[in-house]
């Protein structure tokens, strides 16, 4: 440890760390938090997700956004805690330059999968008759926000935000710097190529939900009576889920990149307890574009309560699991005619082709067994008889696998 001794009293490093370990108390308390929230609120979501959700668009790239989501809270999180904790004493350079690679591959492609489910929104909703987003293609639009997630990050094994100090008496402090106070000229290019990316999405996502908003309200102004409400009820909910998750990404990144801008005019060491405390928060709000979803899910998507409801309090039956293709409860063929009536007819292209052999399947079963309905026979579930919020369930995925 690098020290030195002046009037008999020796300086290190750390007690550099413990001087402004004060004005790191909000911010250390912030990172736990969302931390506490993070893990368990996306282990939720790529459970529910996984085996509760027909496969479809809409739900191949919300789990990948958990996926995402999920892995920040457990890699990038614990690394920005450990900024704070040594903040000018960080380890190694090696570590810095890994966990801002890999953090950074996180945040571009959890944006590019945020830009990917606001244009299958806008196709599906103001483009109905082009082509869509199918099951089999989404899985390579994937890939290609993954690649160019890392792409964008990849710059940053050449930018290092390793930064050598100078505290006085002779004592240099290593930081893992957000914002550098002595960027370089790369670092500065790059900067500002991000802030361009990032206002370039924002606006996009914009363009993309003013035309959305306005299709709705023509719509709207159209559609009249129950049926017509309840027809765009699964649709609807997809794109406020959408929405919403496109608005808390352009929050909570907006503060960051500002202050990427103009970090290198801010003199930290001049800055009061609450002015630092303030200004750390706000470099890290990012990670609450991480942490948001699943009380998005939560607040606009009533399946999704239903299913966490269920899942805190253990009610969860082997029989209504599945490999995430379909829902896996047994239902009644009666309760599926209503739903599946005339669907071979609606299904658009974003339904794969077992999707429609399922349904005609199904059609075909109901004609079998109408003759026994009629004279009083049941027919029973594979396991047990379904309640109502089974019926409610397997009608909601019949329904969402026509309109996600």
């Amino acid at each position: 440890m690098s020290n030195i001794t002046i009037q008999n009293v020796e300086l290190t490093i750390d007690d550099f760390n413990h001087r402004v370990s004060d004005k790191l108390i909000a911010p250390l308390v912030f990172i736990i938090l969302m931390l506490i929230i993070g893990i368990p609120g996306n282990a939720v979501v790529l459970i529910i997700y996984w085996r509760k959700y027909t496969k479809s668009v809409y739900r191949t790239i919300v789990w990948n956004l958990a996926v995402v989501d999920f892995s920040f809270c457990m890699i990038g999180i614990p690394f920005n805690i450990n900024r704070v904790t040594q903040y000018y004493s960080f380890p190694a350079e090696w570590i810095c330059v890994t966990f801002i690679v890999v953090t950074m591959t996180f945040l571009a492609y959890s944006s590019n999968l945020i830009l990917l489910l606001s244009v299958c929104r806008f196709r599906k909703i103001c483009m109905p008759l082009k082509s869509q987003f199918t099951n089999k293609n989404i899985k390579y639009w994937v890939l290609v926000c993954f690649v160019i997630g890392f792409g964008c990050a990849a710059p940053q094994i050449f930018i290092p935000k390793f930064e050598a100090i100078n505290l006085g008496h002779n004592l240099t402090g290593h930081t893992c710097a957000i914002s550098l106070r002595n960027p370089s000229i790369y670092s500065v290019a790059y900067t500002y190529c991000a802030v361009t990316l990032f206002s370039s999405y924002t606006l996009a996502l914009i363009v993309l939900y003013s035309l959305i908003g306005w299709k709705v309200y023509r719509q709207s102004r159209k559609q009249m009576g129950e049926s017509s409400s309840s027809h765009n009820a699964i649709s609807s909910k997809a794109t406020k889920v959408a929405l919403t998750i496109s608005i808390v990404f352009a929050i909570s990144y907006l503060p960051v990149w500002s202050i990427e801008s103009v970090g290198k005019h801010l003199h930290e060491e001049k800055l009061d307890i609450a002015t630092f405390s303030f200004l750390k928060i706000v470099e890290r709000l990012f990670i609450v574009n991480h942490v948001a979803n699943p009380f998005i899910y939560a607040i606009f998507d009533n399946r999704f309560r239903q299913h966490f409801k269920r899942l805190v309090s253990f009610k969860w039956k082997p029989s209504e699991s599945s490999g995430g293709e379909t829902s896996g409860v047994s239902l009644p063929m009666d309760s599926v005619c209503r739903t599946t009536k005339g669907s071979i007819d609606t299904l658009d292209s974003m339904s794969t082709l077992d999707d429609l052999r399922n349904n005609s399947d199904l059609q075909e079963r109901n004609n079998k067994n109408e003759g026994k309905q009629k004279s009083g026979q049941s027919l029973e579930s594979t396991n047990e008889p379904m309640n109502t919020e089974d019926k409610d369930e397997t009608n909601a995925e019949m329904i969402e696998m026509k309109q996600i």
